[in-house]
């Protein structure tokens, strides 16, 4: 994707949270790296807890609330690292929608529509079998032609 180069200054502006005033964050982070950080926390505590959950009711029959607590001290921290991991590489030049639609793409069958057309190949040459008789006699006369230019 090429860099978007602007002057114009609410574009280049960044909606930037830094916490409150005298007690900043040590980080500059936007609101779609808060939100999505912040939604993957019980995304991430639901699945862990969930596979946990259905790993030790077949394994061992323990009750499904007994997993809860390892999907909040496992899923938590998993779920907000990797959605740091994500939202490392978004910008203003690549956002959200654009990673999103890309990993889509990546994933599944079809991809995204071709910038040009399939180009159809063909020899504009005629095939041996179609030269007439009168070729060899014109080439000979053009190799002549040519010697006695020397």
């Amino acid at each position: 994707m090429p860099v978007l180069r602007t002057d114009d200054g609410p574009r280049k502006l960044r909606a930037v949270w830094l916490g409150p005033k005298g007690a900043t964050l040590p980080f500059e982070w936007t609101y779609v790296q808060w939100s999505v950080t912040l939604l993957m926390i019980p995304v991430g505590v639901c699945l862990v807890w969930l596979l946990l959950a259905l790993l030790g009711q077949v394994t061992v029959g323990h009750a499904p609330w007994f997993a809860f607590w390892f999907g909040l001290i496992y899923g938590a921290p998993a779920s907000i690292y990797l959605a740091v991991r994500v939202m490392r590489n978004v910008s203003f030049d690549e956002p959200l929608r654009h990673k999103v639609a890309t990993l889509r793409d990546e994933l599944g069958r079809e991809s995204r529509t071709r910038a040009e057309a399939r180009t159809a190949w063909t020899m504009p040459w005629p095939r041996i079998g179609e030269l007439d008789a009168s070729v060899p006699g014109r080439w000979k006369a053009a190799c002549e032609a040519a010697e006695e230019k020397k």
